[in-house]
């Protein structure tokens, strides 16, 4: 198969407009060119993403310099120099642009790479598709801090549950998280989002923020939910700030009775 066609391939595959069988022989194709199923699965997944995130119109106030590194990508990218470093440290109010163009770059490079299924990968092909990968993992990262600011609940709960793909959450996953769970407006969105950081509960920071964050839920789903993990995870340092919840006459009946029970348990 021509190079070409496999990047026709690629574009097929990507708006998903091959057959289960024909995707399944590109799928095997990549994998023979030293790609994982699980890195071509997470590159798919962000293109997705990418499709069913609204593009704002860029302000006039946009920085011209990061227009000016989209080009430059492009043209390496073209002169297959993969060397592409999407940076958080531009707003996430207007990556979502530059995050179409990035991802087009990747899909370029992934086409590139793929000529492995025309003869076998040198191991400096072998570093380039672990660069991509890397920067893959870095544009679906951002992807989600962009998604968690969206005006829609339903996308918010979309960008919690998307983390739960990644095998290591950095701090600005976990901050993000703690300040959805404090202070979404959306009290199903702060229930996911708690259940998202229990997978961190063993890093110290997010104990003390669970902890931090019980007096600051007025939900009952929340509340209790609370409760069972501070029960789970036997933290003792939970019980002045339920008792403080404890004092409010108005607190809901259910999780009055839990709470009392997580106190008595824990102390």
């Amino acid at each position: 198969m021509k190079r070409q066609e496999i990047k026709e391939k690629l574009l097929d595959l990507l708006h998903g407009n091959l057959s289960p069988e024909e995707k399944e022989e590109v799928m095997a194709g990549l994998e023979k060119s030293g790609i994982s199923r699980a890195e071509i699965e997470s590159i798919l997944s962000v293109s997705q993403i990418i499709d069913k995130t609204p593009s704002p119109e860029p302000s006039e106030k946009m920085d011209k310099r990061f227009y000016a590194l989209i080009e430059e990508e492009k043209r390496k990218a073209l002169l297959g120099e993969p060397e592409i470093k999407p940076k958080r440290s531009y707003s996430v109010s207007f990556l979502t642009p530059g995050l179409r163009i990035a991802a087009g770059i990747a899909l370029f490079l992934l086409g590139w790479f793929a000529s492995g299924w025309l003869g076998s990968v040198t191991p400096a092909e072998n570093k380039q598709i672990a660069d991509l990968t890397d920067e893959v993992k870095l544009l679906k990262e951002t992807l989600v801090l962009t998604m968690m600011q969206q005006s829609s609940p339903v996308e918010r709960i979309k960008a919690v549950n998307m983390t739960g793909d990644f095998d290591k959450a950095d701090n600005q996953i976990i901050e993000s998280l703690m300040r959805v769970l404090n202070n979404d407006t959306n009290n199903n969105v702060r229930l996911v989002a708690l259940d998202a950081l229990i997978r961190y509960s063993s890093l110290p920071e997010v104990r003390e923020g669970l902890i931090a964050s019980i007096g600051n839920q007025t939900s009952p789903l929340v509340q209790l939910r609370l409760a069972e993990i501070m029960l789970a995870l036997n933290e003792k340092r939970a019980v002045p700030e339920f008792q403080k919840v404890l004092q409010n006459a108005g607190l809901n009946y259910s999780v009055r009775d839990k709470l009392n029970e997580a106190v008595v348990i824990l102390l």
